[in-house]
């Protein structure tokens, strides 16, 4: 009977376990992506290796970026603070969306990525006045206490471990406005609404991902492959988290995806106190 338990509990469990990362902080990334910015070469015939890092690892991130910023929400805003810039490419997406009384901060820890979101704006003609850069760490913002109308997110939350996770909720929801609201994206454990079809299959492809991503087994290829960096998103059940906060309130989600992997989409609002 134990086993027959025991094989039920693995199946309950298929798809949907959330692995802790494979490094002990989030400034341990810092000199990865560094490195990507600085090594990276493919045969070393591409001089500047981010592009090539933006088409492997952005360009499948690109449908969920653009998923999140369909609806009403950016017209309300005012001032907007993208947490964890990265390449830069949502961030593109946003100036787009927006008008010229629209404030963004752009943030990021890594110095390269802020620079390389810089060169990317510049290269699309969209840099101007209205946006500004500034390195800093999400677990600690340097602004005041309700500051931002939105904070959005792509890609953060699913790299920080648990412990920093919850931290940059507490920042998240500390430099939100009352009635202000955050957008995250996030590879996911979290499944409703999926397909009869669709679940199976993302649950498959969540296992394996995490099969590999745990404990860094697969990482001595990623980093043959890229130079020494390796993946440090995986899948996380972020609304469990967002739900320790009594002031945010999760409006509502929507499944998108990254390659084969689930995606979802929160838009949190921050309550009245």
């Amino acid at each position: 009977m134990s086993f027959f338990s025991n094989l039920i509990k693995r199946f309950n469990r298929f798809g949907y376990r959330q692995v802790p990362v494979w490094y002990d902080s989030s400034e341990e990334t810092i000199d990865e992506f560094n490195t990507i910015g600085k090594n990276l070469k493919i045969l070393k015939l591409i001089p500047n290796p981010f592009p090539f890092y933006d088409w492997i690892m952005g360009f499948y991130e690109r449908p969920s970026n653009r998923d999140a910023l369909e609806g009403p929400i950016l017209e309300r805003t005012r001032k907007i603070v993208d947490a964890g810039v990265g390449t830069g490419y949502l961030l593109s997406q946003l100036i787009k969306l927006t008008n010229e009384k629209q404030e963004i901060i752009a943030v990021d820890l890594s110095e390269q990525m802020l620079k390389d979101s810089q060169k990317y704006l510049k290269k699309k003609n969209l840099l101007d006045s209205r946006i500004t850069f500034e390195k800093a760490d999400c677990q600690n913002l340097p602004w005041s206490d309700n500051t931002f109308d939105l904070y959005l997110s792509s890609y953060l939350f699913d790299l920080l471990p648990e412990a920093e996770l919850r931290k940059t909720i507490q920042e998240m929801e500390r430099v939100l406005c009352p009635d202000g609201y955050a957008i995250l994206i996030t590879m996911t454990t979290e499944l409703d609404g999926a397909s009869w079809l669709m679940k199976p299959f993302y649950r498959i492809m969540n296992e394996i991902y995490s099969l590999g991503y745990h404990k860094g087994r697969w990482n001595w290829i990623w980093k043959f492959l890229f130079a020494g960096y390796a993946p440090h998103c995986r899948p996380i059940a972020l609304g469990r988290y967002l739900r320790e906060s009594p002031n945010l309130v999760i409006s509502y989600t929507k499944l998108s995806r990254v390659s084969f992997f689930p995606v979802r989409i929160y838009y949190v609002r921050k309550a009245h106190d």
